[in-house]
């Protein structure tokens, strides 16, 4: 398979994670400090089972890692 055709459809798995504005949102927050999915919570204005559902996409597609205290 041509590199550029695995290119491409990593990069549109990419832009598709993306393209939610709440993971835009978490990504925004993270960049800032690191912070736990209450705090995630507290700020979305969500449910800790939707950040967590959210924090798990952006994990599977290695956005973001997690850190366990």
């Amino acid at each position: 398979m041509p590199y550029r055709v695995i290119v491409s459809g990593q990069l549109g798995k990419l832009f598709g994670v993306l393209s939610h504005p709440t993971r835009i949102r978490i990504l925004e927050e993270l960049q800032r400090e690191d912070l736990t999915v209450s705090s995630l919570k507290e700020i979305l204005g969500m449910t800790h089972a939707a950040v967590s559902q959210q924090l798990a996409v952006l994990r599977s597609h290695h956005l973001v890692v997690e850190h366990r205290q």
